[in-house]
């Protein structure tokens, strides 16, 4: 990949070879389904096939906002804008139709290819996840895996340490799957209740499979690693690592770049449907847009339902698990003007941050939300504004380039960042 204004795109053999990957992974499924000696074990729910392919070529591409007129319009020919927060002048990452690509030159934009064709790397994942089914490697998460599989691995968490752990349903989604929540330690009579949410929005798989990671690391290492010992037993966690599981699932089986939940088919914005500011800016009234708020704060069952868990147990610390972009955000989202204790939130993301950065010397940003872009109705800003917890919002990898279809091979580092972010955020010295 290069930088440039005119575009260059792969090779005709390139693409010619990643469909014929694509073709030939499906076959080894097809096959080995077709055997009597095979037993499928992961996941529970294979892949569907995505749906029929768009009639045009989507192309993301990362355009260079120094020209800001060509950057708008960009924005304006976008499909879908993949940055969802950015300061002004940085890139933003957006996907458009591969024959806007001339319409951009023209305009002097310099822009990168960061992928040629979304629907073929989609349909490649799918391929890959449909030959991964019929192999066990041991390592759960050595791949990405669905909803119902998520589900059955935080049971098999709380029956692997009941004394330490248990499931609970808060809730149930628009289309009635339960949301899961998996609650971990909380020996000390002065345990502090802290909440881990991921998943808000569907194609942010890595989010899903980081804060079920985390969970299963704080449950299976508890003898073996006295920090996660310590933690455990002075912490009332609360982790619901699919906020939005009928977005989640129609994220594997049909729209793999889906974003938001699944009510009238339009779907809601989870993450704009908070009660704080609800509304303002960095959200949208239009049931087509990417960021479409709801017809009023809190109409979605999901955020109902992260709203009760949130006041019965009053939680103090929460942890809203995203991506991509590697970033730390604190309050607030929404609007200019700093928080009163914007200090103390500083120093501790600043604790956050360098713990991230010691797992694996990998750099996320550290800054308030609106530093980038506002967005109102978030749940960071309303766990601040309302709920009165320390909240942050984590951008998790990659920082750019792959977008929302990286490697499992990520899943691992990326889950010791998210946890490590959740010990410094519990250990740091600055809370109150």
């Amino acid at each position: 990949m290069r930088w440039y204004g005119v575009e260059v795109s792969p090779s005709p053999t390139h693409f010619d070879r990643r469909f014929t990957l694509t073709r030939a992974l499906a076959a080894v499924f097809i096959a080995a389904i077709a055997g009597t000696a095979v037993v499928v074990t992961l996941p529970v729910e294979p892949p569907a096939a995505t749906s029929s392919a768009p009639a045009v070529r989507r192309v993301a591409i990362r355009v260079e906002c120094a020209n800001e007129a060509a950057c708008v319009l960009s924005q304006e020919l976008a499909l879908d804008v993949w940055t969802e927060e950015r300061a002004p002048g940085d890139p933003v990452d957006v996907v458009v139709e591969a024959a806007s690509l001339a319409q951009l030159r023209a305009s002097g934009a310099v822009f990168l290819v960061i992928d040629a064709d979304i629907d073929a790397t989609a349909q490649a994942e799918t391929a890959r996840l449909a030959a991964h089914a019929v192999v066990d490697t041991g390592d759960w998460f050595a791949e990405f895996r669905d909803y119902t599989a998520i589900q059955q691995h935080i049971a098999e968490l709380a029956e692997f340490a009941p004394q330490r752990a248990s499931v609970h349903v808060i809730g149930n989604s628009f289309d009635g799957r339960a949301i899961s929540a998996l609650r971990v330690g909380g020996k000390s009579d002065d345990s502090v209740s802290m909440l881990i949410t991921g998943t808000q929005h569907a194609r942010e798989w890595v989010a899903a499979m980081s804060g079920t990671c985390i969970a299963d690391r704080l449950v299976r290492d508890y003898d073996n690693d006295p920090a996660i010992r310590a933690f455990v037993d002075t912490t009332s966690l609360w982790i619901v690592p699919v906020v939005n599981p009928d977005g989640y699932q129609y994220s594997w089986g049909q729209d793999r770049y889906w974003r938001k939940n699944r009510r009238g088919g339009f779907g809601v914005d989870l993450n704009r449907n908070f009660g704080v500011a609800w509304g303002g800016g960095g959200s949208s009234n239009s049931k087509r847009s990417q960021t479409y708020r709801g017809d009023r704060p809190f109409s979605e069952p999901e955020t109902q339902a992260l709203r009760a868990l949130t006041m019965r147990e009053a939680i103090g610390l929460h942890v809203d698990l995203h991506a991509y972009g590697q970033l730390v955000l604190f309050p607030w989202m929404h609007g200019a003007k700093r928080t009163d204790d914007h200090g103390r939130y500083a120093s501790i993301g600043d604790d956050v941050a360098s713990a991230i950065y010691a797992t694996h010397q990998n750099k996320y940003r550290l800054m308030r939300g609106v530093e980038l872009y506002p967005a109102s109705g978030t749940m960071t800003d309303w766990m601040y504004g309302e709920a009165k917890a320390t909240s942050f919002t984590i951008e998790l990898r990659p920082r750019s380039g792959t977008g929302f279809v990286v490697p499992p091979t990520e899943i691992r580092p990326t889950c010791d960042e998210a946890l490590a972010a959740v010990l410094a955020l519990r250990a740091s010295r600055h809370l109150r």
